[in-house]
């Protein structure tokens, strides 16, 4: 079999990729690292964001939203209801339907994490223009769209 060597084109791609993923490895390690105090990880935060934008959510719809099986996601409810950053409940219209939402003390759980989230994203982004960070956006969001 003949090999071709990659073009600019494609080695640029990858190495784009590669970039792409220790930004995301990178944020997730201090976010993680910033909070480890709190006993949250980034991925309990993603839940609890999701849980906070969608309260009621089914747990498929929410173990989807996290990129978690619904198996992980029950273990992520019940720490997080042993925490106390959640409440079970039960639909007001169907009783058999479990319900979750944030308390308080998820709230400002969160709060503490989007205020975590900002500094970094501050650091990271400090004299870069938006206009760079509209096309970086642009590109990435191209890229998603063909996957």
């Amino acid at each position: 079999m003949d090999s071709q060597k990659p073009s600019r084109k494609q080695m640029q791609a990858r190495r784009g990729l590669g970039l792409m993923k220790r930004m995301l490895v990178g944020v997730r390690a201090r976010l993680d690292e910033e909070l480890r105090g709190d006993g949250v990880t980034t991925a309990q935060l993603r839940f609890l964001y999701e849980l906070g934008q969608q309260p009621g959510s089914s747990g498929a719809h929410l173990a989807r939203a996290c990129y978690v099986t619904p198996q992980s996601l029950q273990t992520m409810l019940k720490r997080s209801v042993e925490r106390g950053w959640v409440v079970r409940g039960t639909d007001p219209d169907n009783g058999r339907l479990v319900t979750a939402r944030l308390t308080p003390r998820g709230e400002k759980l969160l709060a503490k994490a989007d205020a975590v989230l900002m500094q970094l994203e501050r650091e990271i982004w400090a004299g870069i223009g938006v206009e760079r960070l509209e096309e970086m956006n642009a590109v990435i969001e191209a890229g998603l769209s063909r996957l």
